[in-house]
C-alpha cells in the first residue's frame, strides 16, 4: 500500500462502516486515487473492536487500545501497512513500543505509554490512649490485672504489637488519669511518648514502671492527644486507639462518672482533624452503647450509615485478637503513589487486586484520599488484609505526573 493510500484509509476510517463485509471504497485525495480494504475492525476483530480499554493490556490479541476503545490498524502477515512497515502484534503499522502495556490517545500512530505507577504502603502513626485509672487493677479474666495483661498485650518482647510493628508503625503512649480532676491539681494527667518508628524502648522505659491511678478524664484527654497530632507532620493516617476499662468522667466533675457526652464530642471532633479514634473495651464495664457512639463519633459516622466497628475483650485471647484487627485495618490499606494523579476523572485509573479489576468510588474498591495517596476500601481492604498477593495501579498518560 503506498503513501497516499494510508492515508486515504485513515481520513476515510470514519465512513467504512457504511460498508458492507469485505467492500472496497474508491477515494480521490488531493489528486491520489487508491482503493481501501475494509479495517481489521470490519473483518477479523468485528467482535472485538470498540470494547472499552485502559491499556493494550486490556484488548483481545491482536489489537491495541487507543482513545479508550480496542481497535486494529492492521493483521499480523497482511497488507494494510504501508511498504516496508510491518504489523505489529498488537495490531499496529509499526511497534509497539517494546510491549504490551501502551495505550494511544487518538490518531493513529500517535503512540503514548499507559503510566504504571509504583507505590509503597503509608507508615501510619498510632497514638496508644490507655486509661490509668483505679479500676485498671481490676482481675481480667483470671489472666491477671486489666492492666498487667493490657500491658503485655503491647509490649511483650515476642508477641506484643509495640514489639512486633514498630518499625512499621509510629507508635506513641499517653496514659491518661486525674486526681479527683481539678480540684487535684492538672488535669488531664497525661504521660507521654511522642509516636516514632523504632519506639519500642522509649515506651517500655515510660510504660514499665507506671501504675492505676484515679480517674478517668476520656474527653479531655482525646482533646490534648488531637492538640498534639495535629503538629505531626509525617504522612500517613493518624489514629488515636483508645483502650479503656469504664465510663469516662469530666475534670469538672470526676464522679459520678457522667462524661459520655463529652468523649463522644471529642471522638467527632478528632475525625473532624482528620484523627481516626479506635475504642477498645479492657473488661466488660463500658456501656455496649457507650461504645457504639464512640466508634460511630470516631470514624465519622453520620445518622442512617452503617455502625462502626468496636471492641471490646474479656480476656488475654480476646485482647489480643483485637489488637490485631485494629492494627491490622490501620497499617495494610492506604498507599502512597510515585505520581500526582492530575485528571478530573480518577476513575480512568485501573487498580488490580490479584489480577481483578477493582471499581473506583466503589464501597469495596478503591478511592483516592489525595493527588498521591490511594486507598483500598470495604472487601477490597479486607483482602489485602486477609492474604491478597498483588495489587497494580494504573493511569493513563496524561492523568498522571510522575515524580522524578
Amino acid at each position: 500500500m503506498n503513501r497516499c493510500s494510508k492515508f486515504l484509509r485513515h481520513a476515510c476510517s470514519g465512513f467504512l462502516g457504511l460498508l458492507s463485509m469485505g467492500a472496497v471504497l474508491a477515494s480521490t485525495v488531493q489528486g491520489c486515487t487508491s482503493e481501501i480494504a475494509a479495517s481489521p475492525c470490519e473483518t477479523t476483530f468485528a467482535a472485538e473492536c470498540g470494547k472499552s480499554c485502559l491499556d493494550d493490556n486490556g484488548c483481545a490479541a491482536g489489537l491495541h487500545c487507543s482513545a479508550g476503545a480496542c481497535t486494529a490498524e492492521c493483521t499480523e502477515g497482511g497488507s494494510e501497512c504501508q511498504a516496508g512497515i510491518t504489523c505489529s502484534p498488537r495490531g499496529r503499522c509499526g511497534d509497539d513500543l517494546g510491549g504490551s502495556g501502551f495505550g494511544d490517545p487518538g490518531g493513529p500512530g500517535d503512540h503514548c505509554p499507559s503510566v504504571n505507577v509504583t507505590f509503597g504502603q503509608v507508615t501510619p502513626t498510632v497514638m496508644l490512649l490507655i486509661d490509668q485509672s483505679g479500676s485498671m487493677n481490676d482481675n481480667f479474666g483470671g489472666d491477671g490485672s486489666r492492666w498487667n495483661v493490657l500491658y503485655d498485650a503491647l509490649m511483650n518482647t515476642q508477641n506484643g504489637v509495640v514489639s512486633t510493628l514498630s518499625d512499621e508503625i509510629r507508635f506513641g503512649l499517653a496514659l491518661y488519669t486525674s486526681r479527683d480532676g481539678f480540684q487535684g491539681g492538672t488535669c488531664p494527667m497525661i504521660t507521654q511518648v511522642d509516636a516514632a518508628l523504632g519506639n519500642y524502648e522509649s515506651i517500655r522505659q515510660r510504660y514499665q514502671n507506671a501504675r492505676p491511678d484515679d480517674e478517668t478524664p476520656t474527653g479531655e484527654s482525646i482533646d490534648k492527644i488531637v492538640d498534639y497530632l495535629k503538629t505531626v507532620d509525617e504522612a500517613g493516617p493518624r489514629m488515636i486507639l483508645l483502650a479503656t476499662d469504664g465510663m469516662p468522667d469530666t475534670c469538672a466533675v470526676p464522679n459520678p462518672q457522667n462524661g459520655e457526652p463529652e468523649a463522644i464530642a471529642a471522638a467527632r471532633r478528632a475525625h473532624g482533624e482528620g484523627i481516626k479514634t479506635v475504642v477498645l473495651s479492657v473488661g466488660p464495664d463500658v456501656a455496649l452503647n457507650h461504645l457504639q457512639d464512640m466508634a460511630n463519633a470516631g470514624a465519622g459516622i453520620q445518622n442512617g450509615q452503617a455502625s462502626a466497628p468496636y471492641y471490646q475483650a474479656l480476656n488475654q485471647t480476646s485482647l489480643i485478637d483485637a489488637f490485631k484487627q485494629i492494627i491490622g485495618g490501620v497499617r495494610a490499606c492506604v498507599f502512597t503513589l510515585d505520581g500526582v494523579v492530575t485528571t478530573d476523572d480518577p476513575a480512568q485509573g485501573e487498580v488490580l487486586l490479584d489480577g481483578e479489576r477493582l471499581t473506583y468510588n466503589d464501597p469495596d474498591g478503591w478511592r483516592l484520599n489525595n493527588a498521591s495517596e490511594l486507598e483500598l476500601v470495604g472487601n477490597a481492604c479486607r483482602r489485602v488484609q486477609e492474604d491478597a498477593q498483588s495489587i497494580k495501579i494504573t493511569f493513563p498518560c496524561g492523568t498522571v505526573e510522575v515524580i522524578q
